[in-house]
């Protein structure tokens, strides 16, 4: 394994073909942060990555109009098959979905899906800035994968879409007394795919309840008896996805 500590662990997702030797130029935000906030120099040295061609060590060759051009000259780690879960989230508030779309990333998940149930006050957002907090959550955790995430959709359509070899787990806060329904978590979840879902504040109405009750590929969770908070559920049925399928090592990618 390379050594990459002295480079200060600063890493860039390019979505351009990356392999040795070839010349890259950054984007503007790129090379205002690697000169400006970094302090790098001409001839410095970070990371690279996507999940096409894997994470490479790249050097600073010049800067020409606010422009970094970069050669790549080690490769670090090969492309990493990422683990099929999907995140299906009722939209909330900015900073709790923003905080959402963060420790999903850093949890692994591969797709996310920003939802409108019969709850949901919040109906609109900003997709772009989704989709950079999650490039930036994948450079901080080293992670080489980026989850994709779709613009807002409403429930019952997506349910009514569903793919159904794909398991949906979702918290249902009817079960919050059963000491034995979280076994329900635990008997379902060794599979190569998943999803998990989470409702809005104030939860599930009794008829998204009773309609997800109805499909054979939405399986009901408890998170135990407190009332959580829709991104701190978020990050419960991550772990427990992740823990009970003894896949903690390998699925942050």
């Amino acid at each position: 394994m390379i050594d990459i500590s002295y480079h200060a662990k600063i890493r860039l997702y390019v979505p351009n073909e990356l392999m040795l030797t070839k010349k890259i130029e950054l984007n503007k935000k790129q090379s205002h942060y690697l000169m400006n906030v970094m302090r790098k120099k001409i001839h410095g040295t970070f990371l690279v990555f996507n999940h096409i061609n894997g994470e490479f060590l790249a050097k600073i060759q010049s800067n020409n109009k606010k422009l970094i051009s970069v050669e790549l000259i080690k490769k670090i780690r090969d492309r990493e098959e990422q683990t099929d879960l999907w995140v299906l989230f009722a939209l909330v508030k900015k900073t709790p979905s923003e905080y959402i779309i963060q420790k999903a990333t850093e949890l692994g998940a591969s797709k996310i899906v920003p939802l409108i149930t019969e709850r949901t006050v919040t109906k609109s957002l900003n997709l772009k800035r989704f989709q950079d907090i999650a490039i930036e959550a994948s450079e901080q955790c080293e992670r080489i994968t980026i989850p994709e995430i779709l613009p807002l959709q409403k429930l019952y359509d997506v349910i009514d879409d569903w793919v159904e070899k794909r398991t949906i787990y979702y918290g249902d806060e009817t079960m919050r007394n059963d000491k034995h329904s979280l076994n329900n978590f635990n008997k379902s979840t060794n599979a190569s795919c998943g999803a998990v879902l989470v409702g809005p504040e104030g939860g599930f109405t009794t008829k998204e309840i009773s309609y997800l009750k109805q499909k054979k590929f939405v399986i009901p969770i408890n998170f135990g008896p407190r009332i959580l908070k829709s991104d701190t559920a978020v990050v419960t049925a991550l772990v427990l996805w992740h823990t009970l399928n003894g896949d903690m090592k390998n699925s942050f990618y």
